[in-house]
């Protein structure tokens, strides 16, 4: 059950973006802002009065999905639909980046609104499995973008946003699937050699 939170809960994080890949695929591009514009004010609403926090990751793929949208709202031709999702997968890869090397990853701040409470400070092996982590997703977000480019490069633009959407729905749904089992991996990794604990090896007084 605390699995299926925390997807739900990512899947909100990267909510708007998904919803207006999905919209612009299959209805028109003001259908598609539209529809963002209100699940972020839902979201947010939702958040807000709930009293919970906005992660960096949603707050993030929201601005971009306003910027986009507005862009393309007065434009006269929205052209900014056909490198959208490339732009935003670049800068998301871009911040997970960087922020991968922060006091606290993307993911951590995600697992640690999830368990309410934050992570041991002298827990540095679990810092850095998180770090590890968040530069996996950092270069899943940029595979994508230079996926969605290729597509966008050879593929009619219908096509490449219905494929866009197809695959990055499903390429998000099996990265946050694998992510669920972090726990797990982090167990292996360990049984590997990988982000063991580190002792003080300094003289007790």
């Amino acid at each position: 059950m605390a699995r299926f939170f925390l997807f739900s809960r990512i899947l909100l994080d990267f909510g708007s973006l998904l919803v207006f890949w999905v919209l612009a695929s299959f209805y028109s591009v003001r259908i598609a802002i539209a529809g963002t514009f209100i699940f972020i004010l839902c979201d947010g609403l939702h958040r807000y009065l709930g009293k919970r926090t906005f992660p960096r990751i949603w707050i993030i793929s929201n601005t971009l999905a306003i910027v986009f949208g507005v862009i393309d709202l007065i434009s006269i031709t929205p052209f900014m639909i056909r490198y959208e999702g490339v732009l935003t997968n670049l800068i998301i890869a871009l911040s997970f980046a960087v922020g991968a090397f922060g006091a606290t990853t993307p993911i951590q701040e995600l697992v640690e609104e999830q368990q309410g409470f934050p992570f041991p400070p002298e827990r540095q092996e679990i810092r850095a499995y998180f770090k590890s982590l968040t530069l996996v997703w950092a270069l899943y977000f940029a595979a994508k973008a230079i996926l969605y480019f290729w597509l966008l490069t050879y593929f009619p633009l219908p096509r490449a946003l219905m494929l866009r959407s197809v695959i990055g729905t499903v390429s998000l749904g099996v990265m946050i699937g694998i992510s669920l089992q972090g726990r797990r991996i982090f167990l292996l990794c360990q049984r590997a050699g990988f982000f063991l604990p580190r002792y003080s090896t300094a003289p007790k007084a």
